[in-house]
């Protein structure tokens, strides 16, 4: 063999050459790819904990608008029971105009005319309200409540719904739009989930009195 290298030198040297370069060449390329594996686990985890501090910013905003939701409508309670304050104002100025459109005008003679007499204790009950998720709205007259615990993000909503003389109710999937007519105290009642909003948490819904021409249809208990 010895004799064969000495005779064949430049077999030799190509020889080791190639096995040189090829080991090199596995040795770099285990090395590279272990640092590009590397490399994108570190950002991948980098990118998780964006993430999970994004999770966290979000959870503080929703608290801090909770919150300020919490206090704007205790400032606006005080405000209603302020006799100063605007919105007191604007409430005085809706009870006089359905006053003066119950009382009946007369002409310079003392006929009375025509116009039809508004008795404001005879119209409608009709309570609207915006809510929150997490929270409840509950009609003051009638004590219906409707709870909603999570919004999803086609815009549809679950909770539960309490109404007069029943049990309550889990919603699932339940849409804007949604109706539940039930009676109290010898009148019937229609609470509706007027709206659904996914990006802000918010919701909205009324109960409103039927009058004696709707009352024909108030068998159908709920109209989801």
């Amino acid at each position: 063999m010895s004799n064969w290298i000495q005779e064949h030198p430049a077999y030799t040297i190509i020889g080791h050459t190639i096995i040189v370069a090829t080991t090199t060449w596995f040795v770099s390329s285990f090395v590279i790819d272990e640092n590009k594996v590397n490399l994108y686990k570190a950002r991948a985890e980098n990118a998780d904990a964006i993430s999970e501090q994004y999770k966290a910013k979000i959870s503080v905003l929703e608290l801090e608008l909770a919150r300020l939701r919490g206090e704007n409508e205790r400032y606006l309670s005080w405000l209603m029971q302020e006799p100063r304050a605007i919105p007191a104002l604007e409430s005085k100025i809706k009870a006089l105009e359905l006053r003066l459109g119950s009382i009946q005008s007369s002409d310079a003679n003392g006929r009375t005319s025509n116009n039809p007499v508004i008795d404001a204790k005879k119209l409608p009950y009709e309570f609207v309200s915006p809510f929150s998720k997490g929270e409840s709205f509950v009609d003051p007259r009638t004590k219906a409540t409707l709870g909603i615990f999570d919004i999803n993000p086609d815009y549809t909503a679950e909770g539960v719904l309490y109404l007069p003389g029943g049990e309550n109710v889990e919603l699932n999937n339940v849409k804007p739009g949604a109706t539940w007519i039930f009676e109290q105290g010898g009148s019937n009642y229609k609470m509706t989930l007027e709206g659904v909003n996914w990006i802000s948490n918010s919701l909205k819904a009324s109960v409103v009195e039927l009058e004696a021409s709707d009352k024909r249809g108030s068998e159908v208990k709920t109209q989801p």
